[in-house]
């Protein structure tokens, strides 16, 4: 078993897509196809479903993701660790982050570091909120940008609240209200829901049940999904609706629409998260930039 397997299945499982997460690794899609072929094969499971030019994973691909998410991790964190003390790299700064923030937030403030701070380099990591505060409790990260905080980590960490942005509907492409400018969220109460589970977005099944009942109902979840790309896919293959910040409409969604939603619109948060006590001059400004990029968002 390679590492870049494991970075292969990983992209493909958050993507949805196996040519999607050709692109995002910069390799062609059927090197990548070998590769979670070759991966398989060693593995003697499918961690794949494919129907049609889909994929989904399978139980022993949900099981198998969580494992590969940290021993990628594991390895990058490892390795840069190990030059750091022992060697002449650059001090990174480790931010555990979702990809949907990656090309408008992290990355912007991440030139803004290099400017300010030559010495210091931001090194994102795509992890779930579960996964990464997990890391962060465990000092393998300096920092986590996370859409949800529960009490425990509140008393644990310093939580910064970024920006708030509105929520969407997301629904199929032959959904009844798909062509429809703005629609009220009741006008969903009837509707199936997909949300992210728990076990990787702590709290999210909770706040979505909370915006739905201020809207006067209380939703039947029928799907939870590990990540926003099979989120989408799950709501394009009729599974149900859902309910996604307005701003990560610009993540692949073949088959399904974002519309917007009628005041009140409910709004999503955007945390960063890090140790409690003094943050250091990297992470001031760090925290100075993120914050003006993610207040863009709002």
């Amino acid at each position: 078993m390679e590492l870049d397997q494991l970075r292969g299945f990983v992209a493909a499982s958050e993507e949805g897509s196996i040519s999607r997460a050709a692109v995002r690794l910069h390799v062609t899609q059927p090197a990548l196809s070998r590769q979670i072929g070759r991966l398989e094969r060693e593995l003697g499971v499918d961690l794949f479903a494919r129907v049609k030019r889909r994929i989904h994973l399978t139980e022993a691909g949900r099981f198998f993701l969580v494992r590969a998410r940290r021993i990628v991790c594991d390895a990058e964190t490892g390795v840069q660790q190990l030059k750091e003390r022992y060697g002449r790299a650059k001090r990174v700064f480790r931010l555990g982050v979702l990809s949907a923030f990656l090309d408008d937030v992290v990355a912007p403030a991440a030139r803004e570091l290099a400017r300010s701070a030559p010495k210091v380099r931001l090194a994102p990591f795509e992890l779930t909120p579960r996964e990464a505060l997990d890391r962060l409790r465990a000092g393998e990260l300096d920092a986590v940008l996370s859409g949800n905080v529960d009490a425990a980590e509140r008393e644990l960490f310093v939580v910064r609240r970024l920006v708030r942005h509105p929520l969407a509907a997301v629904l199929p492409a032959e959904h009844r209200l798909a062509a429809a400018r703005t629609i009220s969220l009741a006008e969903l109460a009837d509707d199936p829901f997909v949300s992210l589970s728990d076990a990787f977005f702590p709290g999210r099944r909770a706040f979505l049940v909370a915006t739905c009942e201020a809207a006067g109902f209380t939703p039947e979840i029928a799907h939870e999904v590990d990540s926003l790309g099979l989120c989408f896919a799950a709501v394009a293959a009729g599974d149900g609706v859902a309910l996604s910040p307005h701003h990560s409409r610009k993540l692949p969604h073949a088959g399904c629409v974002f519309v917007a939603l009628a005041p009140p619109v409910p709004q999503a948060e955007l945390f960063l998260v890090r140790p409690r006590g003094a943050a250091g001059d990297e992470c001031a400004r760090l925290e100075q930039a993120l914050a003006a990029h993610a207040a863009r968002l709002g």
